[in-house]
C-alpha cells in the first residue's frame, strides 16, 4: 500500500514489485549488450565487475527488529549514554514500547511520519525507536538550530501530525496549529506499568515503508524531503562494511546534527548491533576519546587529535571530500573508511578501507546489493578510466522526494542495467574507475556544495535572494568549507535585507557570510553568470557589502573564541520602534588571550568558589575529625563521644539550613556589595561570587550527615554491648535514613530528572527530620539530667537553642504564606506576564509562587517599575507547571517568605556591566535595566521577541536600552553567545558580564569569559 501523503505511489509500487522477487546479484542479473553497446568487450566485463556490489542477504526487514533483539540478548547492557545519564537495552525497549503505544493511540499508522524535533539526548533516541515501532517514519530536526520557517515547511511537507520534543525544546518550536506535541522526557519520568505495552502497528508494514525522512537543500529555495525506507537502511547497516564491525561492548559516538543522514548511521548502526551509543555534550573531542567507532565528516574529524583517541577502532567519513593527510593519520591507528553517497542513496553507497601506503585515496566500491555506473551526458557507460557522472542503483535507492513528482522524475529514472523496473539515481557527482576497480571522486556536475558538513544548493540561496524586492539577478559562490558569498543586482538592492531574507527562509548554514550589491552580474559568452569573474571580484578591497553575519557553528566545539564582527543586531521586527542595527560598528580587536594556566585552572567550573567553599567545609571537618581521634580523645569520654558527635553533626546541619535562610541571603548580598568601585577589580571580582554561598550549604549537609552517621554507629555499638534497643536509637535510625534521602535526592543527576521528588523529599523529609531531632533531644536530655528538672536541663542544652534557631529559620517563610490577587497577560502562547500589587520588591529579587503550596514552589525574578507600586513576573513555557499556568491563568496565587536577592545584584560592584540573556532570562535582567543604577548594555537572544513577549515589553526595553543587541533566533538561528558577550564587553568598556540563561549556556559563557580574565557571573544550579 502506498505511503500516506506520498506523491510517489506508482514509483514505490513498481520498485516493491521487483524487490519482492529477491535481491539481484551479479550472476543473477543478465546485463545484455544493449546498454553497453558503446563499450569494448573488456570494458563490458569490467563494467559488471566494478559496478556491482556483492549480493548479500539481509538479516532483518525492519531496522527496529534488529534493535529489539538486544533487549532480549543483552537486556542490561547500556544502550545509550549521554553525559551522566544512561539507559539499558531493556529500559530503552520498554520506554519506546510505551511511547509507540501512545503514538498508535493518537492515530499513527504505517506510512505516517512523526517529527522528532529535539536535541541530542536519550529521549531523542527513545522517540526515534518508538516512531519506528509504531510503523511510522521519523523526521529529525535539530531543535534550536532549524529556523521557524524551516520547521513549518518540514511539518507541512511531511504531513506531520505529531511532533516528539522535550520540555527544554518545546518552547523553541514555532506555533504548529493542529499538531500534537509530546514531551518525551516527561513521559520517561512516569513509572512504567507492570505489564508490557503491546505494540502492534495499526496496519500492515513492509520493508518498503519509510524509515526516516530527511530534508535536503533544493533549487526552488525550499528543502526537499527524501523518504528512506527500511530496506534501504537495513541494506547498509546490516551488511559489511556498512556495519563497521560494531558488536556488543563497543561504544559508538553520536556527534553529528540529528537532521544529517550520517546521524542515522551513528544511531541505528550502533543500536542494531548491540553497541553503546555515546551521545556527545558540547565537547566533540572528549566524546571521541571514549569511543570505539567514530562516524563524521572530514571537517568534524579534523578537529580531533587522533593521538588522544587510542581507543578508537573504526572511523568512517563521508559527506564531503576527505583530505589525504587526514585519512592517513587515522588509518595508521584504526580501520578507516572513506565513503560517498547523497541522502537519496541512503547515507553512503560506496566505501573504501584506506591504507596509508596506497597510491590514492578513493571512495571505494559499491556496498552490498548496490550498483554504481559512470555515465556520459546521454546516460551511456563511459570507458573504464574516463570521467563521467555517477549514477547509483540497487537497494540503496530511496523512494523519492515528498510532494515533488517532477523533481523525482528528473533524478530517479528506470535502471536499464538492472532492468525489471528497478530505479537508479543521478548523484551529479563526477568520477571515474581506477584500473583496480575503485572510484575516484572528481567533484560535482552542478553547484551543489558542502558547507559546514551540510549539503547546500547554491541555486536555492540565489532563488531566495531573487525574491527580495528590487533584486533582478543573484548568484552565490562557495569561498571555503564554511563560507558562502552572494552577489545581487542591481546596486540599489539592500544587502542586509537580502541576507536577512535568506536567514529567515533557509537553515543557518545556507546564509551567506556577505551579500554584495553590484550594478550587474558578469556573464560568459553563452549568457550564463560568470562565477570565475565573481571570484575575481572578491579580491578587490573596496567591494561593497555589509559586515559578515555570524551564525552558530554546525558542530560547536571547544576551540578558542573567534574574533567576531561588530555587535550584530537583527532586522527590524514588526511594531514600533524597530530593533537596533549595529552593523555599522567597527569590528573589535582580537579576544584577550587566555589566562596563565595556574589562574585558568582556578577559573575552571570544577574549581569555582561554590566548590571551593564546599571543600573548605569538608577540610575543616576533616581537621576536626583528626583532632577528635588524637588530642581530643572523643571516644575516650564516658559517653563514648556521643555528645561531641551530636554537636558536630548539628553544627554542620545548622550551617546548611541557616545559609539558605532568606534574611541571611539578603544580608550576604548586602555585605558583599558594600565595596566601592574604587577597590581593585580582582577584589570586587571575588566579592561578586557571593551567590556561591550554596557551597557552604552542600558542605554542611554532607558533613552533618557524615557526623550523624558516626553518632548512629557509636550508639549502635553501645546498644549491642548493652543488648538494649532504646527510643533514642530508633529515632536516630529514622533520622539518618531521612538525612541520606535528602542528600541522595539533591545529587544533580537525581534532582535534574526527578525535581518534584527532590522538592517533596526536602520539604516533608526536612520537616520530619526537624520533628525527630526535637524528640531525640528531649529524650537524650531527659536521660542525662541526673535529677535536674527537665525544663531547666533543656534550657541549659546548646542543642535546644540550635534547634530553636533552625525551627525559626524554617518557619519564617511559611509565617508569611498568603494568597494574593494576580493579573495574567499572555502576549503569546509561550509567555505569561503576571502583575502583582500586594508589595513592591527591590530590583534584582525573586518571588516564589505556587498553586499547591504544600507540593511545589517556583521562583521567578521580580520586575518592579521605578516609582510605581507592585511588580511583574515573566513566566515562559518550560514544563507542565508553567504550561498549565499559561494555558489556564489564575486570578489568585500563593506567595510565601520575603523577596530574595539574585545574582544580578552584584552589578553595583562594577562601573559598567554587560547583561547577556536568552529567552525569559530577560525577566531577571529587566529590573536592573529599568533601575539604571549601573551603566549597562543588553545582549538578548530570543525567538521572535515582539511576537513572543509583546510590543509593550520590547518597547520598554528599547526605551532604557536603545542600543541593545536583540538577536532574533527565529530569523538568524542561534548565535555564538560567548562571542557576542565578548564583543559587547570590548565595545562598551564594561568591567563584568552577567549571564541569565539556561544552565548549559550560562556555564559556557561564564567559563569562556573567565578563562580570559573577564569577570563573569551566572546562576550555578546548585543543590
Amino acid at each position: 500500500m502506498p505511503q500516506r501523503g506520498s506523491a510517489l505511489p506508482a514509483t514505490r509500487s513498481r520498485a516493491s514489485a521487483v524487490r519482492q522477487r529477491g535481491i539481484p546479484g551479479t550472476a543473477a542479473v543478465a546485463v545484455g549488450t544493449g546498454p553497453l553497446v558503446s563499450l569494448s568487450e573488456q570494458d563490458r566485463q569490467l563494467f559488471r565487475r566494478f559496478g556491482y556490489g556483492p549480493a548479500e542477504p539481509i538479516g532483518s526487514t525492519h531496522i527496529q527488529h534488529a534493535i529489539e533483539q538486544w533487549a532480549v540478548l543483552t537486556p542490561d547492557t547500556v544502550a545509550v549514554e549521554h553525559l551522566d545519564e544512561r539507559i539499558t537495552y531493556r529500559q530503552l525497549d520498554q520506554q519506546a514500547d510505551r511511547l509507540a503505544a501512545r503514538l498508535i493511540a493518537h492515530g499513527i499508522r504505517p506510512g505516517d511520519r512523526v517529527g522528532v524535533f529535539m536535541r541530542r539526548s536519550i529521549p531523542m533516541v527513545v522517540g526515534i525507536l518508538a516512531t519506528l515501532k509504531a510503523g511510522a517514519a521519523y523526521v529529525p530536526q535539530h531543535a534550536g538550530v532549524a529556523t521557524e520557517a524551516h520547521l513549518r515547511h518540514v511539518t507541512e511537507t511531511a504531513g506531520i501530525r505529531i511532533v516528539l520534543t522535550s520540555t527544554e525544546t518545546a518552547g523553541e518550536l514555532p506555533h504548529l496549529p493542529g499538531r500534537v506535541l509530546i514531551a518525551v522526557d516527561e513521559l520517561l519520568t512516569e513509572p512504567l506499568a507492570d505489564s508490557a505495552y503491546p505494540v502492534v502497528p495499526a496496519g500492515p508494514t513492509s520493508p518498503d515503508d519509510g524509515c526516516y525522512v530527511l530534508f535536503t537543500s533544493g533549487t526552488t529555495g525550499r528543502p526537499n524531503g527524501v523518504t528512506v525506507t527500511h530496506r534501504n537502511v537495513c541494506n547498509l547497516l546490516l551488511t559489511a562494511p556498512g556495519d563497521l564491525g560494531i558488536q556488543p561492548g563497543w561504544r559508538v559516538g553520536q556527534i553529528l546534527n540529528i537532521a544529517f543522514d550520517m546521524a542515522a548511521w551513528e544511531i541505528l548502526g550502533c543500536l542494531s548491533h548491540g553497541g553503546t551509543l555515546v551521545v556527545r555534550g558540547r565537547d566533540i573531542a572528549a566524546t571521541v576519546e571514549t569511543v570505539d567507532v567514530v562516524i563524521a565528516t572530514p571537517s568534524v574529524l579534523g578537529t580531533v587529535d587522533p593521538d588522544r583517541c587510542r581507543r578508537v577502532k573504526t572511523v568512517a567519513v563521508a559527506g564531503e571530500p576527505c583530505p589525504r593527510e587526514l585519512a592517513d593519520r587515522w588509518a595508521r591507528q584504526a580501520v578507516f573508511y572513506n565513503g560517498c553517497g547523497p541522502t537519496e542513496t541512503t547515507i553512503v553507497n560506496t566505501m573504501h578501507r584506506h591504507d596509508p601506503a596506497s597510491e590514492r585515496l578513493t571512495i571505494g566500491r559499491p556496498t552490498p546489493n548496490n550498483t554504481v555506473y559512470v555515465l556520459d551526458a546521454d546516460r551511456r557507460p563511459c570507458a573504464i578510466g574516463e570521467v563521467g557522472e555517477m549514477w547509483a542503483g540497487g537497494d540503496c535507492v530511496s523512494v523519492g522526494y515528498l510532494g515533488d513528482p517532477e523533481l523525482t522524475g528528473q533524478r530517479y529514472v528506470l535502471d536499464p542495467f538492472l532492468g525489471g523496473g528497478r530505479m537508479m539515481f543521478r548523484t551529479r557527482d563526477l568520477g571515474r574507475w581506477t584500473p583496480d576497480g575503485e572510484l575516484e571522486h572528481l567533484g560535482r556536475t552542478d553547484d551543489q556544495v558542502k558547507v559546514r558538513g551540510f549539503r547546500v544548493e547554491l541555486d536555492s540561496v540565489s532563488a531566495v535572494l531573487e525574491s527580495v524586492p528590487g533584486c533582478r539577478r543573484a548568484a552565490t559562490i562557495k569561498v571555503d568549507d564554511r563560507t558562502l558569498v552572494s552577489f545581487v543586482a542591481p546596486a540599489t538592492v539592500d544587502p542586509t535585507a537580502a541576507r536577512d531574507a535568506v536567514a529567515l527562509t533557509l537553515p543557518y548554514y545556507c546564509v551567506p557570510e556577505q551579500v554584495h550589491a553590484v550594478e550587474s552580474l558578469p556573464v560568459t559568452d553563452r549568457g550564463k553568470i560568470d562565477k570565475t569573474a565573481l571570484r575575481r571580484l572578491l579580491d578587490r578591497p573596496a567591494l561593497p557589502g555589509p559586515p559578515a553575519l555570524p551564525g552558530p557553528p554546525a558542530l560547536p566545539g571547544p576551540p578558542a573564541l573567534p574574533g567576531p564582527p561588530a555587535l550584530p543586531g537583527p532586522p527590524a521586527l514588526p511594531g514600533p520602534p524597530a530593533l537596533p542595527d549595529h552593523s555599522a560598528r567597527p569590528a573589535p580587536s582580537d579576544p584577550p588571550a587566555p589566562l596563565p594556566w595556574p589562574r585558568r585552572i582556578l577559573s575552571h567550573p570544577r574549581l569555582m568558589p561554590y566548590h571551593r567553599l564546599a571543600a573548605l567545609v569538608l577540610v575543616g571537618n576533616a581537621a576536626l575529625l583528626y583532632y577528635a581521634l588524637t588530642t581530643g580523645g572523643w571516644w575516650r569520654a564516658a559517653d563514648g563521644g556521643l555528645a561531641n558527635l551530636s554537636y558536630a553533626a548539628l553544627a554542620n546541619v545548622a550551617l546548611a539550613v541557616v545559609i539558605r535562610q532568606q534574611y541571611v541571603i539578603n544580608l550576604l548580598f548586602w555585605l558583599a556589595t558594600r565595596a566601592p568601585t574604587r577597590w581593585p577589580l580582582r577584589l570586587r571580582w571575588g566579592l561578586g561570587k557571593v551567590y556561591h554561598f550554596g557551597g557552604l550549604h552542600v558542605g554542611g549537609a554532607l558533613t552533618g550527615t557524615a557526623w550523624f552517621a558516626g553518632y548512629v554507629a557509636e550508639l549502635t555499638r553501645q546498644a549491642l554491648a548493652d543488648r538494649a534497643v532504646t527510643a533514642v536509637l530508633v529515632l536516630s535510625y529514622l533520622l539518618i535514613a531521612l538525612l541520606v534521602a535528602l542528600v541522595a535526592t539533591a545529587l544533580p543527576p537525581v534532582r535534574g530528572r526527578r525535581h518534584d521528588l527532590f522538592e517533596r523529599v526536602h520539604r516533608f523529609g526536612g520537616w520530619a527530620a526537624l520533628i525527630l531531632l526535637w524528640a531525640q533531644t528531649v529524650l537524650v536530655v531527659d536521660g542525662a539530667r541526673d535529677g535536674t528538672p527537665l525544663a531547666a536541663a533543656l534550657l541549659g542544652s546548646p542543642t535546644l537553642w540550635t534547634l530553636a534557631l533552625l525551627t525559626v529559620s524554617v518557619a519564617l517563610p511559611w509565617l508569611r504564606l498568603r494568597r494574593v490577587p494576580v493579573q495574567v497577560d499572555r502576549p503569546s502562547n509561550h509567555v505569561a506576564l503576571l502583575t502583582f500589587g500586594h508589595t513592591t520588591p527591590f530590583a534584582g529579587s525573586s518571588t516564589a509562587i505556587s498553586r499547591r503550596p504544600l507540593l511545589e514552589w517556583h521562583s521567578f525574578a521580580n520586575v518592579p517599575a521605578p516609582g510605581e507600586r507592585g511588580f511583574r513576573l515573566t513566566v515562559s513555557r518550560a514544563g507542565d507547571w508553567t504550561g498549565a499556568l499559561i494555558d489556564d491563568p489564575p486570578n489568585r496565587i500563593w506567595v510565601k517568605g520575603i523577596t530574595t536577592a539574585g545574582v544580578a545584584n552584584i552589578e553595583t560592584l562594577f562601573t559598567r556591566v554587560v547583561y547577556v540573556a536568552t529567552g525569559s532570562g530577560i525577566g531577571p535582567v529587566l529590573p536592573h535595566l529599568l533601575a539604571g543604577k549601573v551603566p549597562a548594555h543588553l545582549v538578548w537572544s530570543t525567538r521572535s521577541p515582539r511576537t513572543t513577549y509583546g510590543d509593550e515589553l520590547v518597547d520598554e526595553i528599547l526605551r532604557v536600552q536603545p542600543d541593545a543587541t536583540i538577536w532574533d533566533t527565529a530569523q538568524r538561528g542561534k548565535p555564538d553567545m560567548v562571542a557576542l558577550a565578548l564583543q559587547a564587553w570590548r565595545a562598551t568598556g564594561a568591567e563584568a558580564v552577567i549571564c541569565i540563561a539556561n544552565q548549559k549556556l550560562t556555564r559556557q559563557v561564564v567559563h569562556g569569559l573567565e578563562r580570559r580574565g573577564i569577570p563573569a557571573y551566572g546562576a550555578i544550579w546548585d543543590s
